[in-house]
């Protein structure tokens, strides 16, 4: 799905976009979508400046080629630095305008970024609304943050995709988790609210796909003796890897998504349930609100845990940091409605991706970050 592209401006801005290409993990994927983009503007001259080594290359895939071919020497007089990468540095780039690119997922930053974001960043990007509001809580200056969302690929990313062949399905109702199985993510939460509520002898399964890649330590194992019982309601368990050009299929083969995040900076995975035509289940706060509403989803009620000390993991942070509780007997409720309901089930998920898939898609993502990008160079 294409849209128009404005008329350009005479000036040549260059770029230097710094952050991860063709790695396993939403990083390196909205940096290599946004640059595929922004490449088509014929006033941006963009350079990129590698962090991770790739772990693929582009190969056959004719969307990033302009993206593969981009020149790794920096300019030297750049307008625009672009950092987007983890973990953060903060450290003044050589030339141009310095944009950190950061998301944050447990409310309150942390010191050390406050202090660093107010001595040498120009601006931060953020991807939702929600990590607006946490950069200002924090004390970021609020004319300092822009919000700069991300996307899907509508031409990828449709109802229409051919269902990955599965042998597991066999007539059942199939709930998906897509994601690392860590408490940030809610996978604990998914689980035990499916075994619940569903028995054994139910048409249902819950097909978790694992990201081993990016969260090595997780639930994993926990999960895969689950998968192999079968005194308990079904659970299909998948941690292979899925190319991009996959994914598509592993939404199109499932009926409904289900993420009950305690925190989360975007939530591509949702979004790209919903460009698939799923409905999805999710918490009553947090980042998704900026695309998913009540037309096109079920909302789980949820309450704010603040934690007990002000620090996460090694940083100590500003203020003591939050995330979402989601109800688990809600969640239950909401998946046995869904499982009987599938109708309206349905016609959720077609209403989501015909919204995800015109408001939400890469090439409006772009045109945002183009658009700020003159607003700083003019």
């Amino acid at each position: 799905m294409e849209i128009d592209r404005p008329h350009t401006t005479q000036k040549i801005v260059r770029i230097n976009w710094e952050g991860s290409l063709f790695v396993h993990h939403s990083l390196g994927m909205v940096n290599r979508e946004l640059l595929a983009e922004l490449t088509r503007f014929s006033d941006l001259a963009i350079r990129h400046i590698p962090y991770e080594p790739d772990q693929f290359s582009a190969g056959t895939i004719s969307r990033y080629a302009s993206v593969a071919a981009l020149e790794k020497e920096p300019h030297p007089d750049a307008h625009i630095h672009i950092r987007h990468r983890w973990p953060p540095d903060f450290s003044r780039p050589a030339s141009g305008k310095f944009i950190l690119m950061q998301p944050w997922e447990y409310g309150s930053l942390p010191v050390s970024w406050v202090n660093e974001i107010g001595r040498t960043v120009d601006e931060v990007w953020v991807y939702t609304d929600f990590l607006k509001t946490c950069y200002e809580r924090s004390g970021i200056p609020q004319e300092k943050i822009h919000v700069t969302p991300l996307g899907i690929d509508p031409l990828l990313f449709r109802p229409e995709a051919p269902a990955m062949s599965t042998e597991e399905r066999g007539g059942c109702f199939r709930f998906l988790y897509n994601g690392g199985l860590i408490t940030r993510k809610g996978a604990d939460i998914l689980v035990n609210a499916y075994l619940n509520e569903f028995k054994c002898h139910e048409p249902v399964c819950l097909v978790i796909k694992d990201s081993v890649a990016v969260y090595p330590q997780g639930m994993t194992e926990k999960v895969r003796a689950l998968a192999s019982r079968g005194d308990t309601a079904r659970i299909v368990y998948h941690d292979a890897p899925l190319s991009q050009e996959e994914l598509p299929g592993l939404y199109t083969s499932c009926d409904c998504y289900v993420h009950p995040y305690r925190a989360e900076g975007y939530g591509l995975s949702i979004a790209e349930a919903m460009a698939c035509g799923l409905p999805v289940i999710v918490p009553n706060g947090g980042a998704c609100l900026d695309f998913v509403d009540r037309e096109c989803g079920y909302f789980i009620d949820c309450k704010v845990e603040t934690m007990n000390v002000r620090q996460v993991g090694d940083y100590v942070t500003v203020g003591n940091p939050f995330w979402l509780k989601p109800d688990m007997g809600h969640l239950q409720s909401l998946m046995r409605l869904v499982f009987e309901q599938r109708n309206e089930a349905k016609e959720r998920g077609s209403e989501g991706a015909r919204k995800i898939r015109t408001t939400h898609n890469w090439g409006r993502a772009a045109q945002t970050v183009y658009e700020r990008i003159l607003a700083l160079t003019q």
